[in-house]
């Protein structure tokens, strides 16, 4: 029976990706860096902030430390700007809240803007949210803020589905040895989520509800 669902936050939930670019472009016009479009920033995204920074600024830079160290200040005024759920998301999970599922994030978004944007986005009531926090617990994909995740559900591995939209995810599902879903409304491709090994992969939020009504007999 599958009791519970852990979700990734960028890219599955919620499309962030232009504040997120925006943020970082914002940066690095202030350090005469060249910008990039909201389609490169697909790929620099879901490994943290501090890689975000690094992919966006040339390889050869020596400001990674110093535009990291301003992003957190520069993203807090626009992380609200055009940041919402995916079409079809909110329907997702009134429906897996109605059906008795227990829902928590796992994200590698630094945990206060994690935790604001679930509270300010999301109707439903989460179990936990485990955003960034380097100094409790390494980052995705080590399954560490996963396994934190079931206790805090208690609820067994094998009891809960991992779904996100890039490998990091697929990973860390697979690291903590559950099910995964990858998701094709985010910023990765199909192929990237079946090369990591995705259990299953969606085009829309609500093939999950009919996976796991398949998987629970229903």
């Amino acid at each position: 029976m599958i009791k519970g669902c852990i979700f990734d936050l960028d890219g599955t939930l919620m499309d962030t990706l232009q504040d997120l670019g925006n943020s970082t472009n914002i940066i690095l016009e202030a350090y005469g860096y060249p910008t990039h479009n909201k389609e490169a920033y697909k790929l620099f995204v879901g490994n943290g902030i501090h890689k975000l920074i690094e992919r966006a600024l040339p390889e050869d830079s020596q400001d990674v430390e110093v535009c990291y160290a301003k992003f957190n200040d520069v993203y807090r005024q626009h992380y609200l700007d055009q940041t919402d759920l995916y079409e079809g998301v909110e329907a997702l999970l009134q429906q897996l809240h109605k059906q008795g599922i227990q829902i928590s994030v796992v994200t590698n978004k630094p945990h206060f803007f994690a935790e604001s944007l679930c509270h300010k986005k999301i109707s439903v009531p989460l179990t936990c949210i485990y955003g960034e926090q380097v100094n409790l617990y390494p980052k995705k994909p080590d399954p560490t803020s996963c396994l934190l995740a079931l206790k805090q559900m208690h609820l067994k591995n094998d009891e809960v589905i991992f779904i996100g939209d890039s490998n990091v995810d697929i990973k860390t599902g697979k690291n903590a040895g559950m099910l995964t879903i990858g998701v094709l409304w985010g910023f990765r491709s199909k192929e990237e989520l079946e090369n990591a090994g995705a259990d299953y992969v969606v085009s829309r939020p609500e093939d999950i509800i009919d996976i796991i009504s398949k998987m629970n007999g229903e």
